[in-house]
């Protein structure tokens, strides 16, 4: 009996111990997932500045839109795959009444993200940021396993771009300093999940379909 209860008590001190170092882990790293426990409203005149588009923010629909959506995402995250076919079809159902804004925010826990991230915005100096951006995440579960760079090599290719600009523009510190400039303002505003949304200035909790993303996204047009 006195060993069966020992090896209880060391079981669930071994249990304490996983769940205190994970905890410990989830305060250092920002974790890929669909995050739920947002605050419901973080306004751009709480933190001003973060909040507008910038001139070299990546933009998707009406410059003039009333619903501006900034999303911080990872290209290696699989949630974030989601939600860029989600942006693609809503950006196609109701272009002209939304503004999709784009920002990086390369999780350590992926191998590639950063790397990804950085042919994108190379991409993006030769006018293919969307087109580079979309290849990128439909083909996720490609270059996620290996061999990523001469995967995002065959997507310059595809896209008929310079390479030899291309090489140039990758070896640019001011692509990395950019992508690290997106994460830190990601970071100021609070986000540790991705994607991160924020519609007008609210951050919002993931809706879990496209459907709710909709809804949510017309319950701002119709305000």
């Amino acid at each position: 009996m006195n060993k069966r209860i020992l090896l209880w008590s060391t079981l669930i001190g071994v249990m304490l111990l996983i769940v205190y170092i994970m905890i410990s882990l989830a305060d250092n790293e920002p974790v890929s997932s669909v995050n739920n426990d947002a605050p419901n409203t973080i306004s751009s005149d709480d933190i001003p500045g973060i909040l507008q588009v910038r001139g070299r923010d990546w933009t998707k629909g009406n410059p003039q839109a009333e619903v501006v959506i900034i999303k911080y995402s990872d290209f290696q995250c699989p949630a974030c795959r989601y939600y860029a076919a989600f942006d693609d079809q809503l950006s196609k159902e109701a272009g002209e009444e939304i503004l999709f804004v784009y920002r990086h925010f390369p999780l350590q826990s992926f191998q590639y993200s950063r790397m990804a991230a950085i042919y994108a915005e190379a991409a993006g100096r030769q006018g293919e940021f969307w087109s580079m951006h979309n290849l990128i995440y439909i083909n996720q579960h490609q270059w996620s396993g290996g061999n990523a760079e001469s995967l995002f090599r065959q997507y310059a290719e595809t896209l008929h771009l310079d390479m030899d600009q291309l090489d140039k523009d990758l070896q640019d510190p001011s692509i990395a300093e950019r992508i690290q400039s997106d994460y830190e303002s990601g970071r100021e505003l609070g986000v540790n999940s991705v994607p991160a949304l924020f519609i007008n200035g609210d951050r919002i909790q993931n809706p879990n379909s496209q459907d709710a993303y909709r809804e949510l996204i017309e319950s701002y047009i119709n305000e």
